[in-house]
């Protein structure tokens, strides 16, 4: 934006060394397109100016959302429904992790474990379940009880 103003003071100097009367239609006419010029590259300037400092505005305030939206969102969160009231809840991930954790439901204050939802089947969960058998590669369901596959066995 200097290289602006820097041009449109240089066209007001070649004005001003060509002795323009002013008693003359040209020569009001020149000074003022002079002048108008002049103003244009001092709004533009001041535009510029201001459209930085709303980048850099924005940038803190993107920085900050996103600081809020890790905080918020950061961990894995899965919907279950209480099975005492039926509220929709928002539990972490990880929660679900020891299944002798208990949940209170904030709608009702019943207590109940993860024992106690029904989850649906076509639910995808990205719960990883720990297995205990010697198996280190291999997923194991212990908990599905109709689930005719031997222990350590994949699904699929």
């Amino acid at each position: 934006m200097s290289q602006l103003k820097e041009r449109v003071a240089y066209l007001q100097g070649l004005v001003e060394g060509l002795d323009i009367s002013d008693s003359t239609k040209e020569g009001k006419a020149i000074k003022v397109i002079s002048d108008v010029l002049k103003e244009m590259a001092q709004a533009i300037e001041e535009l510029a100016e201001a459209q930085d400092d709303l980048e850099e505005y924005v940038e803190s305030i993107d920085e900050d959302l996103s600081d809020v939206e890790e905080e918020v969102y950061g961990e894995d969160f899965i919907e279950i429904e209480c099975p005492n009231c039926g509220e929709l809840l928002e539990i972490e991930a990880p929660v679900l992790d020891d299944p002798e954790t208990e949940i209170i439901c904030p709608e009702c204050g019943e207590a109940f474990s993860q024992d106690d939802i029904e989850w649906d089947d076509d639910e995808d969960l990205d719960i990883e379940l720990e297995c205990e058998c010697d198996e280190s590669d291999v997923l194991c369901d212990d908990d599905d009880e109709d689930d005719d596959r031997p222990r350590g066995e994949s699904r699929t």
